[in-house]
C-alpha cells in the first residue's frame, strides 16, 4: 500500500471499527452490582454515605435529621492501554493481522471496570479487619468494607455488626472460595464505579509523528480516568461456607435481613428486586443448584431424599472469572 493521508484514513477508520467491535464482545458484571458515579473533578466525596432517613408524623415544624456525616472520597486514577502498528506492515499490505489486536483493545476497555472492581473486592476479602489496612479497602465508616465490627447506632451508642462469615476456614475468609450476596436494587449500591473520563482511543498516526519518523511505528492508545470504591456495606455479605449446604445460603440472607442503619433502624437489606449471588468459577455448579434446581437434596431418616428447593429463584446468579483465589 502506498503510504499517504488518503490511503491511511480509511485504514485507520477500519481499526476504529474493529475497536468498537471488540468493545461489544465481553460479558461484564460491574453494571449489575455497582453504582455508576460520574465525576467532574479529581475526586468525588460522598458525605451522605451512611446517612439514613425515616418518616415521622408531621406535628409542628419539620425535624431536620442530622445524623453523623462521613467524608468518604474516591480519587480518580489514570489508566492507559497502547499498541503500535509498524509502517512496514502497512506498506507490505500486512495490516490485516492487526485487526484482532484492535478488537482486543476494545475488549480490554470494556472489561477494565470489572478488573478494577473485583480486584478491590478480592483485596478486601483478603484483609478483613486488618490491623493496618490500606485506605482503598476502608469504607465510609472507617472499617474494612468486609468487617466484623461495623459500628451501628447513633454516635456514642454503637454496636458492632458483621457483614461476613469467618466461621469456615479458621477465620480466613478466602479459604474455600468465598461468595457474595449483593442487594443492588437501590440508588446506592455496595460498590461504586467512578468515571471522570470515558475510555477514548487516540491515534498518533501523522506521517510527521516522531515515532513514525524515527521508529516507523503508528501508535494507538486508549486512556481513561476512573476508579472503584465502596458504597454501603449493608448491601453486601461475604461468606466462604460450602454452597452445597443450602443452610449456609439461608444464614447469609438472614444476616443481611437483620442489618440496621447507622441510626439503629432496620435497613431493609435483601428486600429489593435486584438481588445477586456472586461466585467464582469453582462455585458455579453449587450456586446453580441453589438458585435454579426444583429440588434440593436433604437427609432423611436413612437415605438422601429430594426436598423442595425453597431458594429457587431467590437471586440472580453472577459467575465472574475475576472472583477466584
Amino acid at each position: 500500500m502506498e503510504i499517504s493521508p488518503a490511503t491511511l484514513g480509511p485504514l485507520f477508520q477500519t481499526f476504529d471499527m474493529r475497536f468498537q467491535q471488540g468493545f461489544t464482545m465481553p460479558e461484564t458484571y460491574w453494571e449489575d452490582i455497582c453504582m455508576l458515579a460520574p465525576s467532574g473533578t479529581s475526586q468525588n466525596t460522598y458525605p451522605w454515605l451512611g446517612r439514613t432517613t425515616k418518616f415521622r408524623e408531621w406535628l409542628g415544624p419539620r425535624v431536620l435529621e442530622m445524623l453523623e456525616a462521613h467524608a468518604y472520597a474516591i480519587v480518580n486514577k489514570d489508566f492507559e492501554d497502547t499498541v503500535g502498528v509498524k509502517r512496514n506492515s502497512i506498506e507490505d499490505d500486512q495490516y490485516g493481522v492487526y485487526g484482532p489486536m484492535f478488537e482486543q483493545l476494545g475488549w480490554d476497555s470494556k472489561s477494565h471496570p470489572d478488573t478494577l472492581v473485583f480486584s478491590l473486592i478480592i483485596k478486601a476479602l483478603n484483609n478483613v479487619d486488618a490491623g493496618s489496612p490500606t485506605s482503598d479497602i476502608l469504607g465510609y465508616d472507617g472499617k474494612t468494607f468486609f468487617s466484623t465490627v461495623h459500628p451501628v447506632g447513633l454516635a456514642g451508642a454503637t454496636s458492632a455488626v458483621s457483614n461476613c462469615d469467618l466461621s469456615h476456614g479458621g477465620g480466613n475468609l478466602v479459604t474455600n472460595q468465598p461468595w457474595l450476596l449483593v442487594d443492588a436494587g437501590r440508588p446506592v449500591r455496595p460498590f461504586i464505579f467512578q468515571k471522570r473520563k470515558e475510555y477514548t482511543m487516540t491515534r498518533m498516526n501523522a506521517l510527521t509523528d516522531e515515532a513514525v519518523f524515527m521508529e516507523k511505528v503508528f501508535r494507538f492508545g486508549v486512556d481513561c480516568r476512573v476508579n472503584a470504591g465502596w458504597g454501603l456495606w449493608q448491601l453486601c455479605y461475604a461468606s466462604n461456607a460450602d454452597l452445597s449446604d443450602p443452610s449456609a445460603f439461608a444464614e447469609a440472607i438472614a444476616a443481611m435481613r437483620k442489618f440496621k442503619t447507622d441510626a439503629g433502624l432496620p435497613f431493609g437489606s435483601w428486600s429489593s428486586k435486584k438481588k445477586y449471588l456472586v461466585v467464582g468459577p469453582d462455585n458455579e455448579g453449587k450456586a446453580r443448584q441453589i438458585l435454579n434446581a426444583t429440588f434440593a437434596v436433604g437427609l432423611g431418616a436413612s437415605n438422601a431424599v429430594a426436598t423442595t428447593n425453597i431458594w429457587n429463584g431467590a437471586a440472580e446468579l453472577v459467575v465472574t472469572p475475576y472472583l477466584q483465589f
